[in-house]
């Protein structure tokens, strides 16, 4: 739908070697029944043909930079959009028809939200919808709830007014992951935000997501994580915020634990060590987990590689 006066809603995609579903991710968009809508793809440096698969698309505006990370690529279509709201759609996922209108009605019903965020459904690489599980639907105390627990959980599902990421400073480009997470904070500290329950965006669950290195994901919503510390606002905060690090060092050090026991399974030592040592680091209790996991695998057998569900 469009009409006179609507605001344009901007969508970027940075996308890094993901040729292969770079077009249904545009197609997607292309596809909203919200009319008012800009489309940028930020080429991250691939080597494969992701900018030529854009440039099938007369409705993407596509830039090409040097590799330096999905929150740099982020914060370069946000300043090449031309729209006052945002929403940044990973490469391999995709938008419902009707995302950026439900997140536009759940703006204009409240003026002073910084962001609204809905909820997202699993695909495997053919598209097909492999799991419906529903994401917790906060309604209050969004800061709080998100120190205990990133409950977001797809950073395309979320519509975001330009001004409130900008009063922020936009990703933080030191991250090496968890950027989207650390921004979902840094706005619901300083603003009102709003959850909804309906479905408006599909995750690919693929090989290389970043979501499937454990040890990557431990590390960085840890940092992100310590570097709200300095914000915490009374004890309430600080109790969620010690409950976050608890609940991060256990979902995350349990995974990362079986995937190290998997990768000594298939006597893929450099992964073992890393694995390993980034428990050491930052989750020692998880080490029995990772003793029981590899006493039950014999080294070069097909041990199955434990994945990062949410």
């Amino acid at each position: 739908m469009s009409g006179p006066g609507r605001p344009v809603a901007s969508v970027v995609i940075p996308c890094f070697n993901q040729a292969h579903f770079l077009a249904e991710s545009i197609e997607s968009v292309l596809g909203q029944t919200y009319g008012e809508i800009d489309l940028v793809v930020v080429d991250d440096g691939s080597t494969d043909n992701s900018y030529e698969v854009a440039g099938r698309y007369p409705r993407a505006r596509r830039l090409r930079d040097p590799n330096r990370g999905v929150a740099a690529a982020r914060n370069r279509g946000m300043r090449e959009a031309r729209g006052e709201l945002l929403v940044f759609l990973d490469a391999d996922d995709r938008l419902l028809p009707e995302a950026v209108e439900i997140g536009m009605a759940a703006l204009a019903k409240r003026p002073g939200i910084a962001f609204a965020a809905g909820m997202s459904r699993d695909i495997g690489e053919d598209g097909r919808v492999v799991r419906e599980a529903r994401q917790p639907l906060v309604t209050q105390d969004h800061y709080a709830r998100l120190l205990e627990d990133c409950f977001i959980w797809s950073g395309s599902s979320v519509l975001y007014r330009r001004s409130a990421i900008e009063a922020v400073g936009g990703f933080n480009e030191a991250l090496d992951a968890g950027d989207d997470y650390e921004l979902y904070l840094n706005v619901a500290r300083r603003f009102p935000v709003f959850c909804h329950g309906a479905v408006v965006t599909e995750y690919r669950r693929h090989g290389s997501n970043t979501t499937r290195d454990a040890g990557r994901v431990l590390s960085s919503e840890l940092e992100v994580l310590r570097g709200q510390e300095a914000n915490l606002r009374d004890r309430r905060d600080r109790e969620a915020w010690r409950a976050g690090l608890r609940n991060v060092r256990a979902r995350h050090g349990r995974i990362l634990a079986a995937q190290a026991a998997a990768a000594w399974a298939r006597r893929e030592w450099g992964a073992t060590w890393r694995g390993l040592g980034t428990l050491l680091r930052h989750c020692p209790a998880a080490l029995p987990h990772f003793v029981r996991e590899a006493a039950g695998a014999r080294p070069g057998s097909r041990a199955t590689l434990a994945g990062a569900d949410r």
